[in-house]
């Protein structure tokens, strides 16, 4: 065997995921995915947890490039950079995960939470109330934390100096204990995440209010590495599409609050570029949380 057959069966064989979505979506998730791939695909996988940015950081090679990664979990506006970039040896994966919200109804979609703190419901009724407050987001490049509100900012003919302060926290779970510490007023959360905590945590049910919602956004993607066998891509979608059918490992989904992976394309993100174009040039200048470890992180 020559050594380009023998790269080409090493790729078959082992599959390298990364994820950038966590800790804001429970790192069990992708564990129990890849768990679940190399029972169904009979390969070998690992798991690269990068917790600093949503998705390839842009002054840096991207792992796809680099070929070190197979399959990417990210927040859409990096996938979306690289897809655009002629490249980036990088495809979206046809198929998208349908988490248990109640407000999905078998969608892949997810919403853009604006919080505040309980005990300030009465002194904010609605987003209006919320200027000249300090406010907080995760990440400069989030779909959900900061572009869904910067966009509903433009379309009330309001700029980014509404708020009064803005803080970059680095992570969803930052934002929510920014709000509960009574660090600022009010954050912009994935709805996900939020429901993730308060199962995990039932008491922020009493603490937290959510003032206004956003969406429904196009749920995060997952980008394959456009370099692997045509026939392992196929088999990996697959994989996911069938995965909430598998009886023992369609519990184990469930349990994570994710309900299936249904069919998707590139039509389903054309709103994120909408979006996207929608609030280039209305990024805001901000402070990060010198409380947070953690840095641009979905």
């Amino acid at each position: 065997m020559d050594s380009k057959d023998s790269k080409e069966q090493d790729s078959c064989n082992r599959l390298r995921l990364i994820t950038y979505l966590s800790p804001s979506i429970p790192i069990e998730l992708f564990q129990t995915i890849l768990n679940y791939l190399e029972e169904k695909l009979d390969v070998e996988a690992y798991l690269i947890y990068e917790s600093r940015w949503s998705g390839p950081c842009p002054d840096r090679t991207d792992p796809f490039t680099s070929n070190e990664a197979d399959i990417g979990f990210m927040c859409s506006p990096p996938l979306m950079r690289l897809l655009h970039d002629t490249t980036a040896p990088v495809e979206l994966l046809p198929a998208a995960p349908v988490f248990m919200h109640p407000r999905a109804q078998g969608r892949p979609v997810y919403f853009s939470d604006v919080i505040i703190h309980k005990d300030n419901k009465e002194r904010f009724k609605d987003f209006l109330d919320l200027r000249g407050c300090k406010w907080a987001y995760n990440d400069i490049v989030s779909l959900s934390g900061c572009y869904s509100t910067l966009r509903t900012l433009k379309k009330m003919g309001e700029s980014i100096s509404f708020f009064g302060e803005i803080i970059q926290s680095g992570a969803h779970v930052n934002s929510i204990k920014l709000v509960l510490d009574g660090t600022v007023d009010c954050a912009t959360i994935d709805s996900n995440c939020l429901g993730y905590q308060m199962k995990q945590n039932p008491n922020l049910m009493d603490n937290l209010h959510i003032i206004n919602s956003i969406g429904p956004l196009p749920v995060q993607p997952i980008g394959i590495n456009s370099r692997l066998p045509e026939k392992l891509k196929l088999e990996i979608a697959n994989a996911f599409l069938t995965m909430h059918s598998d009886t023992n490992w369609g519990p184990e989904l469930n349990k994570l609050l994710v309900s299936k992976f249904v069919p998707i394309s590139m039509d389903d993100y054309r709103v994120e570029d909408e979006l996207r174009n929608e609030v280039n040039g209305f990024i805001p200048h901000q402070k990060t949380s010198h409380s947070c470890k953690i840095l641009h992180k979905e």
